[in-house]
């Protein structure tokens, strides 16, 4: 490098390193974006040494195989073809007690679903929807099907009717990251309960083509207080044996993560598809299959009998203080003896009497 080009280097880094640290910190508030939806790729946990690949590529052909007879049978009975995808089955030792609603991005080296337009994709946004059907129009997003406000989800598919029609017209669902608190009163169980969870993305990045179509070419993990998670990893009519054996391999290891516990909590892969019968792909060994589900047993048996011992220390009745009695001065006593009359403040009765002869003594 010529001497002149490097001085003007050293001096173009001296003024960069001489930049205030105010204006620094002012310009990284000013552009704060909202938080990216949770992804397990980069805490990927490393598959077992038990873990055999030639057992899951087994599973792949086997599974292939049987959907690919299936669909012929199903054929000749069905008029209209029904799509069908492979799913990863993850059986959990314990659940997790956390009800979580933000599905999880899981990154795979080959798309779940066929590309649009053959996937059909739906945009639920904030209010107006006129202003984001402009936005992709603007930015020559076309893969995008349809587009939903939130009005319209609270008006026009408020019926039960209108929202299963929607469900059933699009395959895959894309939201707002705003809006996503909304999702599970307006779109109700019956997206949930079929995997039609809508997958939240940012509409505020700068290339939001690529945004979306990294959401739609990504695979998601939907939370579940249960023991199964199943996720999707391939479509049958669209992958091959050796992609859905690539996504297989892939989707393990940050689906393993996001459990609470990892490797030790899990107690089975498998892939099925929505016929047929679950095959087998890893499981857990039976020496201290269920150890981790005893140990929060205990620690939540313990922390529940914690509670219960401060509750009670809280709650019990303090003992009331006993009331001082006030000695008799024995000029009292003295003048009560020569006035010879009753004393007004011992009373009267058996214990009155018995009172009187302890102060006064007993008459003759």
């Amino acid at each position: 490098m010529p001497p002149a080009t490097a001085s003007s280097a050293t001096a173009a880094s001296s003024k960069a390193s001489k930049v205030p640290k105010a204006a620094k910190s002012s310009k990284a508030s000013t552009t704060s974006t909202p938080a990216p939806v949770p992804s397990t790729s980069s805490l990927a946990l490393p598959l077992p040494a038990s873990f055999s690949r030639p057992q899951a590529t087994k599973a792949v052909t086997a599974l292939l195989s049987h959907a690919a007879k299936a669909d012929k049978e199903r054929e000749a009975t069905e008029l209209i073809p029904r799509e069908e995808y492979i799913w990863l089955n993850v059986g959990l030792k314990t659940g997790s007690n956390k009800k979580k609603v933000m599905p999880v991005r899981i990154q795979l080296p080959h798309p779940p679903l066929p590309p649009p337009p053959t996937t059909s994709v739906c945009l639920i946004v904030k209010d107006p929807q006129r202003e984001y059907k402009d936005l992709l129009a603007s930015s020559d997003i076309k893969f995008v099907s349809r587009v939903v406000g939130v009005k319209k989800l609270k008006g026009k598919f408020k019926p039960f009717e209108a929202r299963r029609a929607l469900m059933k017209e699009h395959e895959l669902f894309l939201a707002d990251e705003r809006v996503m608190g909304l999702m599970p009163e307006l779109l109700g169980k019956i997206f949930y309960e079929s995997k039609k969870v809508p997958i939240p993305v940012n509409l505020k990045q700068k290339d939001l083509k690529k945004e979306l179509a990294q959401a739609i070419a990504s695979t998601y993990m939907i939370p579940s207080t249960g023991t199964q998670i199943s996720i999707r990893i391939a479509t049958l009519s669209s992958s091959s044996a050796a992609q859905t054996l690539e996504n297989l391999l892939a989707a393990i290891p940050p689906a393993v993560a996001a459990q609470n516990g990892g490797w030790e909590n899990i107690l089975s892969l498998g892939i099925k598809t929505s016929t047929s019968v679950l095959l087998p792909v890893w499981a857990a060994t039976l020496d201290g299959r269920f150890d981790l589900a005893q140990k929060e047993a205990e620690a939540a048996a313990a922390e529940k009998e914690k509670k219960g011992a401060k509750r009670k220390s809280v709650e019990a009745p303090k003992a009331p203080a006993a009331k001082a009695v006030a000695p008799v001065k024995a000029d009292a006593v003295k003048g009560a003896k020569k006035a010879g009359k009753k004393s007004s403040t011992i009373g009267s009765g058996g214990a009155g009497k018995k009172a009187k002869e302890a102060v006064l003594g007993k008459k003759a």
